[in-house]
């Protein structure tokens, strides 16, 4: 078994390999690993990504994703993620109340607690002389997820997120999810799979999560040896049974370049999950680099039914739910001027209903007497190999003329998004025009054909 250290260090080689096209320092890799190894601890590092853990682990779009960054430089956003998480702990290493972000961020909140400290390192970066970025620490007294303090006063700054969008709550994005969920579930098991999943119920987010219930307790059974298997909740049943020549065939073929259904089945979907042979991600890793293909093999065979859906919920009523929750729940006292509330949103702030976007916003503060600024953020992709957040802010007119340097402040967020590394803290090498052109040559290169 490879200790963590040979991993670490494998990690590291192939991710320096990408060094000149990340636009990295030489040696940042390296000191980046070793920081995110002394403040998560090498004993939780080896349990993440060392001791055999259950593959339904995989299954949750909540899970911790350090084990799959981690496992594999392969992938360049494993790689430039794990490096910004690192810089998120340098920029408050020495901040007290990191510890207690840590503690939450290994049991099953990183992707709230990522969200709190990018918005945090944000803000830290934006302040100028006597202003001040702190987290606070994860206990009841605390007022709001950190605080910005300017000479006189301090802001509170709560984060949530808002869950799933829109688009994503869509059928056909959740089948797509489901059928991800369940090639990662199934990595580890050697046996060929036929996997039914049949409901009477729409594919919505809580049946989604039903699905996912219930396909945990059937890898159990396979775990100990129990194939097949079934378990239902009544509305919802999922039957996993070994692959073999006698199993259902794929009733769907491709006719004139529509999807049809040539045996009149009742499925809405049924598709084939391939795998290459190998143990693992590592040997698959190795023998890519020593020039060996693989031939892929079917692993799972998947089959789903869902009910028809009825109507989807209403996004812009989620969205006032969710702020009006949050505004009451960071109170303020006298030392505090206002508060911040930042909302991660996982839709495009560019294609929204900006009327229905504004009234649902104004809907939740119309009765906050101290909410200083609403943020929704997007979490995206961009051509210098780094994430950034696209933003919409609403802010508190009346205040920003009685504190015009939280006005400048949220001027230099703003403008730092689209300018600033995440990743090192300085401005970007390139422009983002030359880093279009950069990235599509790249793409081709690695990509010939």
């Amino acid at each position: 078994m490879a200790t963590l250290d040979a991993l670490l260090y494998q990690w590291i080689s192939r991710a320096n390999k990408r060094l000149e096209d990340f636009d990295l320092p030489i040696g940042f890799v390296e000191e980046s690993i070793a920081l995110i190894t002394r403040v998560l601890g090498k004993e939780y590092l080896e349990q993440l990504l060392i001791a055999e853990s259950e593959p339904v682990h995989f299954l949750d779009d909540e899970a911790n994703p350090l084990r799959k960054w981690l496992l594999s430089a392969m992938i360049d956003q494993h790689v430039i993620q794990a490096l910004e998480l690192a810089a998120y702990f340098r920029a408050f290493e020495n901040d007290p109340a990191l510890s207690d972000k840590v503690q939450k961020l290994k049991h099953d909140k990183f992707h709230p607690i990522f969200f709190e400290l990018a918005m945090a390192i944000r803000v830290k970066r934006a302040c100028r002389a006597g202003q001040e970025v702190s987290l606070n620490p994860e206990n009841e007294s605390s007022i709001g997820d950190f605080t910005l303090s300017i000479p006189g006063y301090r802001i509170p700054c709560e984060c949530s997120r808002l869950g799933r969008s829109p688009q994503l709550t869509e059928p056909s994005a959740l089948s797509e999810s489901l059928s991800n969920r369940v090639s990662d579930g199934t990595s580890r098991i050697p046996t060929p799979l036929c996997i039914k999943i049949r409901s009477s119920n729409a594919l919505t987010g809580t049946t989604y999560n039903s699905v996912l219930q219930l396909l945990r307790k059937c890898f159990v059974d396979i775990r100990r040896s129990q194939l097949p298997t079934q378990h239902g909740d009544g509305s919802t049943t999922v039957t996993i049974e070994e692959l073999t020549d006698a199993s259902e065939n794929i009733p769907f073929r491709y006719v004139d370049r529509r999807v049809v259904d040539t045996v009149g089945t009742d499925w809405d979907s049924a598709t084939r999950l391939c795998r290459v042979p190998a143990m693992d991600s590592n040997e698959v890793s190795k023998r890519y680099e020593q020039g060996e293909r693989f031939h892929e093999y079917e692993s799972v065979r998947l089959f789903m039914k869902f009910a028809t859906p009825g109507g989807e919920p209403d996004p812009y009523g989620r969205l006032t739910t969710k702020l009006k929750n949050k505004l009451k729940q960071t109170k303020t006292s006298a030392e505090h001027f206002g508060k911040i509330v930042y909302v991660e949103v996982p839709f495009d702030l560019r294609t929204v209903d900006e009327g229905r976007l504004s009234a649902a916003v104004r809907e939740a503060a119309v009765n906050s007497r101290s909410a200083l600024a609403i943020v929704l953020a997007n979490r995206e992709g961009n051509p210098n190999f780094r994430h950034h957040y696209s933003q919409s802010g609403t802010y508190n007119a009346t205040a920003a003329t009685q504190r015009p340097e939280v006005a400048q402040l949220f001027e230099r967020i703003s403008k730092a998004e689209l300018t600033i590394d995440p990743i090192l803290g300085t401005p970007y090498r390139r422009s983002w025009a030359d880093a279009q052109t950069r990235a599509m040559k790249q793409s081709l290169r690695s990509h010939p054909d």
